[in-house]
Order: C-alpha cells, then sequence, then structure tokens
C-alpha cells in the first residue's frame, strides 16, 4: 500500500532543509529578544536558572503568561526542530543502503534529537534545590528524595590576598541513619551519588544562636544542640533555634525565614536527669515562667553567627541521555572529517569560480 500524495508532500515537510533553517532563524531571533527580556525583568526571570523550567512555569511562568509566552515559543520551536531533524535521520535510516556514506551527518542529527529529548527529560522532571546553608554538623533533607540526607562534616575557605578562591566543603550523603558517600567537594568537583550533584554554590554568614548573660554565671552561647548544665545535676538543653518566627493562630511557632528577626528557641529543661518543661522562648517576649521559677534567668546580649557552606543539588534524569547524544555528535563529527578528507584524496571535490 502506498502512500497519498498528501502523506507524502507532508512527509517531504518534515524533512525538509528549509524547515529547518526557517525554525532555527526563529528559535535564534526569539532567543535574542528573549536574552533583553530576562535582562530588564530580574523579577521574574531572576530565578529561572535556579529551578527546572518545568517547576520555574508553574511558580513564577503562570503568574506571568505575557512576558514568559515567548519562552512556551521558544520551546515549541525547538520541539518543532528536534521534530524535524528526527524525521531526516528516520528518513535516512529508509534508504541506509545507498546513504551510508553519509553516517556522520546523521549521527550529529541523532545527537541533537537525544539532547533536546534530554533537556525536555530534565526540564520536566528534574530537581534543583539551591541555596542550602549549611554550618558544621548540620543536615538537611533532599527535596524529593525521600530518606535521603546531607550533612556538612567540615568547610574550609580558601583565601589569596584577602578575596575567596575556593570552597572546600567536606560533605555526606545518608539514608536513614546510614552514611551512603562522603567526599571534599570544591568548585569544578562536585560530589556525584546516584544522579545527585551536590556542588559548592557560595558561603556566608547566619545567625546560629545567641550569647545569653546567665545569672550567676557570666556569659554563655546557646545554639541549637547545646546543652548548658546547671546546678544540682540540672541541665538546659537547646532543641532548635529559628533566626525568625511566628506564632500562628493555633498556638505554634514556624519559621519565617534565615535572617534574623524575631528569633525562638526550642528549649527543654532537665532537673535530675529528667524533663520537667520544654517550650519555646520568643525572645522579644520575654522569658518564660518555667524557666524564671527554675532559676535560669537569661538575657540576650548579641547574636551568634556562624559561617555555613551554600551548596547546590541536582537531579537530572536527561543526564545520560544528554550524554549519549554528545557521544552521537562527537562520533558524528569525526566520521564527518574522516569522510571529507577522503573525498578530498580522490579528488572528490567541487569546483569553485
Amino acid at each position: 500500500m502506498t502512500a497519498s500524495p498528501r502523506w507524502k508532500r507532508l512527509w517531504a515537510l518534515c524533512c525538509s532543509l528549509k524547515l529547518a533553517i526557517v525554525l532555527a532563524s526563529l528559535a535564534t531571533l526569539l532567543t535574542m529578544g528573549g536574552s533583553l527580556v530576562i535582562h530588564f525583568l530580574p523579577g521574574v526571570f531572576g530565578a529561572l536558572d535556579q529551578h527546572p523550567l518545568g517547576e520555574w512555569f508553574l511558580a513564577l511562568g503562570r503568574l506571568h503568561p505575557a512576558l514568559s509566552s515567548w519562552l512556551l515559543l521558544l520551546v515549541g520551536l525547538m520541539f518543532l526542530l528536534a521534530v524535524n531533524t528526527l524525521c531526516c535521520l528516520l528518513d535516512w535510516l529508509s534508504r541506509l543502503r545507498s546513504r551510508w556514506r553519509k553516517s556522520g551527518e546523521y549521527l550529529l542529527h541523532l545527537g541533537f534529537v537525544l539532547i533536546v529529548g534530554a533537556y525536555l527529560w530534565g526540564a520536566l522532571a528534574g530537581v534543583r534545590q539551591p541555596g542550602l546553608a549549611l554550618g558544621e554538623g548540620q543536615t538537611v533533607a533532599l527535596a524529593k528524595n525521600p530518606g535521603v540526607y546531607l550533612r556538612l562534616d567540615h568547610f574550609d575557605p580558601v583565601f589569596r590576598d584577602g578575596r575567596p578562591i575556593d570552597m572546600r566543603s567536606t560533605v555526606t550523603v545518608l539514608q536513614g541513619d546510614e552514611p551512603q558517600v562522603s567526599k571534599v567537594i570544591h568548585i569544578n568537583h562536585p560530589l556525584l551519588w546516584r544522579g545527585l550533584v551536590i556542588l559548592p554554590q557560595s558561603f556566608g554568614q547566619r545567625p546560629g544562636g545567641f550569647r545569653f548573660l546567665l545569672a550567676g554565671r557570666g556569659e554563655v552561647d546557646l545554639v541549637a544542640g547545646s546543652r548548658l548544665p546547671l546546678g544540682t545535676g540540672g541541665e538546659l538543653q537547646v532543641l532548635d533555634f529559628l533566626p525568625d518566627a511566628r506564632v500562628d493562630a493555633d498556638g505554634r511557632v514556624v519559621p519565617r525565614g534565615g535572617n534574623l528577626g524575631d528569633p525562638a528557641f526550642r528549649l527543654r529543661l532537665l532537673a535530675a536527669g529528667r524533663p520537667i518543661w520544654q517550650g519555646w522562648y520568643a525572645l522579644r517576649q520575654g522569658l518564660p515562667p518555667q524557666l524564671a521559677g527554675a532559676g535560669v534567668l537569661l538575657r540576650p546580649l548579641e547574636p551568634h553567627y556562624r559561617t555555613v557552606s551554600i551548596l547546590t543539588v541536582n537531579r537530572d534524569p536527561g543526564a545520560h541521555l544528554a550524554l549519549a547524544g554528545a557521544a552521537a555528535m562527537l562520533l558524528g563529527v569525526c566520521l564527518a572529517l574522516a569522510s571529507f578528507y577522503r573525498k578530498r584524496a580522490h579528488g572528490d571535490r567541487p569546483d569553485i569560480k
């Protein structure tokens, strides 16, 4: 059964070099114009490179449909260009016996299709978790990886002439409580584990607690995890510290951000090794009566800052597909060059007039 003339014309259009040129030209012009939009509207597009494209559209793109429409159109053009390239590849495969000498060119086609497919896969199913600020000993759960955690064991920024030139962080990936892999990561040397890519982003200082004047003891520093021995076998434990917190309608204390605002401590007071009180101490609201009644008289003096390593965690499910595409393109370039110089050696070259 032969194809109808209409389907033949449609297939010829899908395989057309002219269509590829038109799509590529439109995509280039749209990219040039879109780059200006990104430059002048950082409030909308500033976080574009911090999230997979699909997440960005759901978070910000859909709130600004007129401004982000060019990006959707660009994705559509690249998809059509990939379809055009795939049709050319399939047409070549159907005539492989007579066209095998052009294998290099069509391996380039295959590589392009694989890379576009990998990018779309990563944009829809990838995960990017930027700005993870961790102090030494801190652990954080990794987004969309249930039961997987990241711990910062040691941080050692490298300076030269007063300027940072590298950020060395010793990190450990845990599954539950079991360490899986540890590595010293620094610029261009990430930790790779089961599709996760963990790399340093920056570093800075974050409020980690407060310095207090404790009656009868002098100055003490309280940070998350601190244990302050008291007289007669008592102890004050710092379970958590929030640099900026608020109390919701149900009376729960919830974090508002990482900058210093309304700080709060979650504390536990023990006597003779047994807990006698546990609750929140919001510094702006004054000392809880349970602490005052137990003689733990704290007066805040100043915030306690600690250096933190700021990390980025990525997971791109299309990375292996992109690698296969790059390998296909590299092999295609090698074959195309070998074919070109072989033709030149046999005098098979066009005349230039």
